[in-house]
Order: structure tokens, then sequence, then C-alpha cells
């Protein structure tokens, strides 16, 4: 797809997210995109981009963790593509223009000609948008979905109510955290938005994609791990793969299902 005439497309037919696209033209200024060297687009010639689409709390944090414990061209864990991550990296290793910014990450995380990070899907959009991903052998899709929509946007509800998104924090039991069905509506909505822009995105490009749904990959970690490996066309040692030892944990306590009760029942009462 010719990049120029992305370009000319508004959020409303390309869903681009427009505040990132703004604040990554902030950050490079005039060096955000430059054009790939002959040596640059021979190396990408051979390498899948697999990036893994997810929305909040879909058990994202814990797929990446497994991928990256099976040798697979993922991080470990965080978002290299949010904008906090490409000041602090791009500073870092004087990377100058967001072209290098990607070919840095590409190389870094490349394993098995695979490399793949967490992306939202507005960034995905926003990716295709600039040409970044012109020169990949393939892109394929990995999507982090739940089947309980409604157990997901609770998660993300009191996860954003508390300010409590890791395991590993005690905040939240010190908290007392209020119900809102308007903002579980809200996040069950944006779930909504993120699943039909991600259908969309593969409508336009026809590329191809493997959902994870999180329920099962959580009762056959190993399993799913191979399936995303064969799907990829690597290997990966799925021996390495434990959850019961990964630093991301389930966190839905006996507040989410109260929540989601509560929410099931008012709404049944509505019609």
């Amino acid at each position: 797809m010719n990049p120029d005439f992305l370009q000319t497309l508004t959020v409303d037919q390309y869903p681009f997210d427009p505040q990132y696209a703004k604040r990554l033209r902030s950050f490079f200024s005039d060096g955000l995109i430059r054009p790939f060297s002959d040596g640059e687009i021979s190396e990408l010639k051979h390498v899948t981009f697999a990036p893994l689409l997810f929305g909040n709390r879909s058990g994202s944090n814990l797929l990446t963790e497994s991928l990256h414990r099976a040798g697979l061209g993922f991080p470990e864990h965080g978002e290299p593509l949010n904008v906090p991550s490409i000041e602090n990296i791009a500073a870092r290793h004087d990377l100058t223009t967001f072209t290098d910014y990607f070919l840095f990450l590409s190389r870094r995380w490349k394993q098995h000609n695979v490399v793949g990070f967490k992306l939202g899907i507005g960034q995905l959009f926003e990716l295709t948008r600039l040409g970044l991903l012109d020169h990949f052998a393939e892109i394929k899709l990995l999507h982090s979905v739940r089947r309980d929509r409604l157990a997901q946007a609770v998660s993300h509800y009191i996860a954003k109510a508390s300010g409590d998104w890791s395991t590993k924090s005690e905040n939240r039991s010190a908290l007392e955290i209020p119900y809102s069905a308007k903002d579980i509506l809200q996040y069950l909505r944006r779930g909504a938005r993120l699943r039909a822009d991600f259908d969309l995105y593969q409508t336009i490009h026809g590329v191809p994609s493997l959902e994870v749904w999180y329920e099962d990959f959580v009762a056959k970690p190993q399993q799913h791990v191979e399936a995303i490996a064969s799907f990829l066309g690597c290997r990966a040692d799925v021996s390495k793969v434990n959850l019961q030892s990964a630093s991301t944990q389930p966190q839905r306590g006996d507040l989410n299902h109260q929540f989601e009760r509560r929410f099931r029942q008012e709404m049944q009462e509505l019609h």
C-alpha cells in the first residue's frame, strides 16, 4: 500500500491514533521518517513482523513473557512503541528518526527472523501509514483477546480507578473503589472499538492473524506457544514456559466478581 495515499486519509477512513501521530511528530520533528537504505531493505525482506495487538487486561503481558521465555522475538515485557519508551530509548541510543528507532527495535528483538512487540491497533495503523512495514517479508498479526469481555472491562475499570496495574502492588487492598456502571460501559465500548478496528485492518490489508484467547492460553500455555511458533514459522522452547513463575499473575478477585454480578443484574433489569 502506497503510504502517500494512506497519509491523505482521515482518521474516520483509516483509524490511526491521531494523538500518537502528533506526539511522534513533536518528538522527532523533521526527522520522523527517512528512506530505508538498500541494505536495510535487504535485511528486512527476510524478517516476519508479528505485532501483538491487545486491549487492556487481555492477558497480553503474560503472553509476551511466555513468548520471550520460549525464545521467540518478543520483549519480555513493556510496550516499546509507546511514546515514553520511545523518548527514553531514542535519547539513550542517539536515534534521531523514528525509522532508526523502529529498526533498532527490530534488530534488538529479532529471533529466528521473527520480531514483534505489543502494539495498540491505532499504532499499527500509524506504522503502516508511515511505510515502516513495507519491506518485511511478511506481516502476521497476533491478537490477545478474552472471551469474557465484561470481566475484562471490570478489570480495566478497577485497575484504572485504583492505579494498580501490577500483581506486585499492594495499593488495591487499601482503597475503596466505588462501583460505576457508566465506567464499565465505557471500557466495554472501548474494547468493542478495538476489536472492530482490528477486523478492519485485516479487511483492508489482508494479512493473516492468530487469535490467542486468554482463557485457553492460561489452561494450556505450552500448547498455545507451540501453536504461535508454528503460525510464525519458527521454533520455540516451550519447556521454559511456566505461568506459575511468571512475573505477571491474574488479578481477578472478589471485587471483580461483585461488580460483574451487579452489572449483569442491573443491565438485565433494563429490558
